[in-house]
């Protein structure tokens, strides 16, 4: 049984050693690293990367307190195993804190007795203190905030300022959360309550879900394979924006950025595989995942391009679609709680810069949309610069388009997404889904 766990830790080791070096991503690594374990091992592997990755500030903060060495100038391979037992030590109350220490230590048993030693003393020093370690009241809400929901002080000062600071923090631990697994109901192949049957029939607990008409919400059960032509993984928030666009069937589509495939899809279906979408992304390795999805679904209308949506597009004249999907690349501040790495990843230049990038995105699009057409843009993230700023900067270098209410398309059940502007704005500490923004633009 240790052996397994140790398999588990040392899963979740190397997952952190690469992203802490940079060159990979957190949701790709675990996947690779988990694969062929058993479910009970890529489970705690899974559990204690993203746990580290979400609580890093917090658990580098506890590892200061009690380290001769501050984390900042630790090797990163030592750095990690403090955080690996730190986090089991703080937050796994079902792991004993000798397999948390030991295991931890077991994970530098290449990097020598020193080392080893080390960690060993220090994971000791916490567990008998663990108890009694107080958060800092250092006077200043940002640092105090970033402290104890670990999140950059960069980002915290933004939403404090933003939203004040009972609503920052409340964001920031909302951030903290495991997600709820969502689901997409495919209604090409099956309805909401049929699956939801079948389902609760393999063991599961399944609930429709609040906003979007497609959502299910499940936890437990049998593994979703089963289920494979029959759902998409997808949160609410994401759903939301293919509403947002609603394109009838019949008509021409294109989605301008649209790997991994979900949003393509969804549209797909609400086209009653009826028209046409054209599929574009940058890289043809992404585009694959789009198309594995379309013949998983039963999505026959999707044709993939490799293209850049900033460019001129080779493949179509100007006024050409009907509906125009620019779910852009942006800072993903809005979906940490499934990418938590990107809290650390992230720095105000990049918001910056990923502004010009939509902006330059939204002006080239708008040249191929038909008159009376209809040009979706939207972002997983919070940022102005990134949302409302980017619209309204469309808006003044554009003349003859219109920003319509995005209450005009959306169900019912979405009214308190809806800004008094129109704007489709989620946040998961006040609707318990990703952060995403939506803007619907008619070209007039």
């Amino acid at each position: 049984m240790e052996e397994k766990a140790r398999g588990a830790r040392t899963a979740a080791f190397n997952v952190l050693n690469r992203v802490e070096g940079g060159d990979a991503y957190a949701d790709i690594l675990v996947m690779k690293e988990t694969e062929g374990m058993p479910a009970l091992d890529a489970a705690l592997a899974t559990e204690i990367a993203y746990g580290v990755l979400r609580w890093k500030i917090r658990l580098d903060y506890t590892i200061d307190l009690f380290a001769s060495i501050k984390a900042k100038k630790l090797e990163h391979r030592v750095l990690n195993a403090l955080r690996i037992g730190t986090y089991q030590l703080l937050f796994l109350d079902r792991v004993p804190p000798s397999a948390a220490i030991n295991e931890s230590v077991k994970l530098l048993k290449k990097d020598g007795p020193r080392k080893s030693g080390f960690v060993n003393a220090i994971l000791r020093k916490i567990d008998s203190e663990k108890s009694v370690i107080a958060l800092p009241d250092s006077g200043s809400p940002v640092r105090s905030i970033s402290i104890a929901w670990s999140h950059p002080e960069w980002i915290v000062k933004r939403w404090v300022e933003r939203y004040g600071e009972e609503e920052g923090a409340a964001l920031c631990r909302a951030n903290q959360e495991v997600p709820p697994k969502v689901v997409r109901v495919n209604t090409l192949e099956t309805t909401r309550e049929k699956l939801i049957e079948e389902l609760s029939a393999r063991g599961s607990e399944a609930y429709a879900g609040k906003y979007s008409p497609f959502a299910v919400e499940v936890k437990g059960g049998a593994p979703l394979d089963a289920f494979a032509p029959a759902y998409y993984i997808q949160d609410e928030a994401s759903q939301l924006v293919s509403l947002l666009v609603s394109p009838s069937p019949g008509s021409s589509v294109l989605d301008a950025c649209s790997a991994p495939g979900g949003k393509t899809t969804h549209m797909a279906q609400l086209m009653e595989n009826k028209g046409s979408i054209f599929a574009l992304d940058k890289h043809a390795s992404r585009l694959e995942a789009v198309e594995r999805s379309a013949a998983r679904l039963g999505v026959k209308i999707i044709k993939t391009l490799e293209s850049d949506a900033a460019r001129p597009l080779t493949f179509a004249a100007e006024g050409s679609f009907d509906y125009i999907l620019c779910d852009a690349p942006c800072s993903g501040l809005g979906v940490v709680r499934r990418s938590p790495d990107i809290k650390y990843r992230r720095s105000v230049e990049d918001i910056r810069r990923l502004a010009l990038t939509q902006g330059a995105l939204m002006d080239n699009l708008a040249r191929y949309l038909k008159k009376g057409g209809t040009l979706v843009y939207s972002t997983c993230t919070f940022e102005p610069e990134e949302t409302i700023d980017a619209v309204k900067g469309f808006l003044e270098r554009n003349t003859g388009y219109a920003l319509e209410d995005a209450s005009s398309v959306l169900p019912g059940s979405c009214a308190g997404l809806v800004d008094e502007k129109g704007f489709f704005r989620s946040f998961p500490h006040r609707h318990g889904m990703d952060g995403f923004f939506g803007a619907r633009l008619r070209k007039l």
